[in-house]
């Protein structure tokens, strides 16, 4: 596409996340942004956009270094950015909404190994989320090489694959552990079947992270209990919202689940839920507890619009589609900030409430196999994690101190 004046660039953007079904939330951040973005552009004698000129208003207007290294940056500034920069170039911006979603084609130099590799990933029984998150970064790398001109895996280097690491300095430790064990295996792979001469995987950094270093975040049950009560029950948003928080701190379901939740796995005779979770694979059951029972009903009965989908919980403005697990954690975030809890220093997603949910089934002393069953864990050791925050039990484990 011909570069657009920004007014124009800014208002058919707006009209192609409409159309793609973006969130209302992210509609709105978009409409500030590019609006800040053009006040911005009119004070430096920009007139046209482009990448480098977004990233720099970004750097200029809202301290995008500064927030990334204090860990609180909102990514969703950027993202606004690239749906700009992607709507300029392809007149869509499709694939900054659904990444789950969204095909990766990689590039004809790299095809055939990575398809290959992911194959093989698939063969060894790697679930499909995984090999899709894997597909991401893959590509992510591709283009890095893209951007050096290398254009076959003989020219592939240590160094080059540093310079890429160096690149990902914005992404968090987890992420970019992620990121390069899945090139570090690639390029492993490739060097193990032929595809590839020089072995390299022994030559680059693991970057360390240890998920166990830190306490997971948790909310106290009057916390809890007080964003509940906060939550406006006059209006559809705030019922079904009531009832979706109800599910994860009552019976500790992922956002993933809720989101994926449907009529057929509610048993209303026998008072269950049992489902397939989306991110293990394995079957789920819990008992449908009569609140959690009560406020799904109050939901269906008197908030929930009137459409085909089998979903449980939908958006209440058309289109009625499905949740996505992001807009799950998005709304529990966003009714811990209107209940005043105090956020700083822990996470405030729908899995911070799961936390919760096991510390308090450890104060009451539930025994670990239990609440493995209940979060929905494949074995004890995962649920080992959730140890760490029964303070009352370390308590009894500290040493006395020798003066």
């Amino acid at each position: 596409m011909e570069s657009l004046p920004l007014q124009q660039l800014a208002d058919e953007t707006l009209q192609a996340l409409v159309k793609a079904n973006a969130s209302k939330n992210y509609q709105k951040v978009f409409k500030t942004v590019s609006r800040n973005f053009i006040v911005y552009a009119r004070e430096h004698d920009i007139d046209s956009f482009s990448i480098d000129h977004g990233i720099q208003f970004l750097e200029d207007h809202y301290s995008m270094s500064q927030k990334m290294s204090e860990k609180k940056w909102n990514g969703v500034y950027l993202r606004c950015i690239n749906a700009m920069a992607e709507y300029q170039l392809t007149g869509t911006v499709d694939m900054y909404l659904v990444s789950t979603r969204k095909k990766y084609y990689f590039p004809e130099a790299f095809k055939d190994s990575a398809d290959a590799y992911l194959s093989y990933r698939e063969y060894i029984g790697i679930s499909s989320k995984s090999i899709q998150i894997s597909r991401l970064y893959l590509s992510r790398f591709f283009a890095f090489l893209n951007t050096k001109n290398v254009m076959s895996l003989d020219t592939v280097t240590v160094p080059i694959v540093l310079e890429f690491l160096k690149s990902l300095s914005s992404f968090g430790k987890p992420t970019i552990n992620s990121i390069m064990r899945t090139v570090r295996y690639y390029l492993k792979y490739c060097h193990d079947n032929g595809i590839m001469q020089e072995e390299l995987f022994s030559k680059l950094p693991n970057p360390h992270y240890n998920r166990q270093s830190r306490l997971p975040s948790t909310y106290t049950k009057d916390e809890v209990r007080k964003t509940l009560d906060t939550i406006d029950m006059g209006n559809p948003c705030g019922i079904r919202d009531y009832a979706i928080i109800l599910l994860i701190a009552r019976l500790g379901l992922r956002s993933s689940d809720v989101a994926n939740l449907r009529f057929s796995n509610i048993d209303w005779e026998s008072d269950r839920i049992r489902l397939t979770q989306v991110k293990t694979g394995n079957p789920l059951e819990l008992p449908l507890l009569s609140d959690v029972g009560e406020a799904i009903i109050n939901y269906l009965k008197n908030a929930r619009p009137k459409t085909e989908s089998d979903h449980v919980f939908i958006r209440v403005q058309p289109p009625y589609t499905e949740f996505r697990s992001g807009a799950v954690g998005a709304l529990v975030h966003e009714h811990l900030l209107r209940a005043g809890i105090h956020l700083e220093g822990r996470k405030s997603g729908s899995h911070a409430l799961r936390h919760s949910l096991a510390s308090r089934l450890l104060e009451h002393e539930i025994p670990l196999p239990v609440i493995s069953e209940i979060l929905g864990h494949v074995n004890t050791q995962t649920t080992m994690t959730y140890l760490r925050i029964d303070i009352n039990e370390l308590k009894k484990c500290a040493l006395e101190v020798m003066v």
